[in-house]
């Protein structure tokens, strides 16, 4: 057998000298950046809430960026049903008076992580040390929707018994016998007017038939199609100029109709005249005529002194 030289030895030495060193002072590194790292403290107590899938170095998370891990979980001495559970976040993570600590699943694993959610700008900062308030887990919340239904249920079965139970079970049986009766009654009914009911669906069939020949007809297309042009005109007519023109023949009316007034108020005055000079001959008239009656003679001579005065009056 080769003996291993004094050369070989003391590069074999050199090598495990130098790894050793670099292993050390990985672990020295490693060890040390956990040991002297700067990180803020806080626990969490979750009372009657399960913590399971939540381990120690478990993530914590705030509003889904990673914050810090999970230090510790013990069950408090004093209160046997609250869990205390101790986490660190990175030194400077603002955490405020409204965050609340929630548990959530990381995965379909089983693996859960505390969920830091909430907090306003408004808020004051919780100290490192102090409590972060525990937040209803999905679990819990689901708990509670059941807890509710259940309750509700239970009063909706209790009314219900109660509803159906003494008197109002009676009730309830001639209720659905009467109810059967009615329905025999109507079956009944039915069976025997079945002939007409289906004639009176086949009418009905028949005129629906009728009604989509008729609304299907050429005339009926036409007289729509014409209908539809006669709006189309409407729309498209000068609506505004046509009522310009009606309003400015209606002033034209009522000035020929005021001249019409002030024609035949001018004519009544003529008229009236012409009827006054009128009567006055006829009153001259009868005059002359009442003195030719009693003196006739007057026709062929004529008054003493000269003619005839007809306002001469005997």
């Amino acid at each position: 057998m080769r003996e291993i030289t004094r050369a070989q030895k003391a590069r074999l030495g050199m090598f495990l000298t130098i790894s050793g060193s670099m292993l050390l002072i990985m672990l020295l590194y490693i060890t040390g950046k956990n040991v002297f790292e700067k990180r803020d403290e806080y626990f969490i107590r979750y009372e009657d809430v399960s913590v399971s899938g939540v381990e120690v170095g478990a993530q914590v998370k705030y509003h889904g960026v990673r914050v810090g891990r999970v230090d510790k979980i013990a069950i408090d001495n004093q209160e046997v049903s609250t869990i205390i559970v101790e986490i660190s976040l990175l030194d400077g993570t603002p955490v405020k008076t409204d965050v609340k600590a929630e548990i959530t699943a990381l995965s379909l694993t089983g693996l859960k992580i505390i969920e830091l959610t909430g907090g306003s700008n408004d808020a004051a900062l919780i100290p490192p040390g102090s409590e972060i308030p525990a937040g209803a887990s999905p679990l819990q919340a689901f708990t509670g929707r059941v807890e509710a239904v259940s309750e509700k249920l239970e009063i909706v079965l209790s009314n219900f018994i109660e509803l159906t139970g003494g008197e109002n079970q009676e009730k309830l049986f001639e209720l659905i016998n009467s109810t059967a009766l009615v329905l025999e009654d109507f079956h009944s009914m039915f069976a025997e007017n079945r002939g007409p009911i289906e004639n009176t669906i086949t009418n009905l069939e028949l005129a629906s038939e009728n009604v989509l020949a008729i609304t299907g007809s050429p005339e009926i297309t036409r007289t729509l199609t014409n209908l539809d042009s006669v709006t189309t005109s409407i729309n498209q007519a000068n609506l505004a100029g046509v009522i310009k023109d009606f309003g400015e023949t209606f002033e034209e009316a009522r000035i020929a109709i005021n001249h019409i007034d002030l024609t035949l108020l001018k004519g009544r005055h003529d008229l009236l005249m012409s009827l006054e000079v009128l009567r006055d001959g006829l009153e001259s008239f009868n005059e002359f005529s009442r003195l030719i009656s009693e003196d006739p003679s007057l026709i062929w001579r004529g008054r003493q002194g000269g003619e005839i005065d007809p306002s001469d009056k005997r």
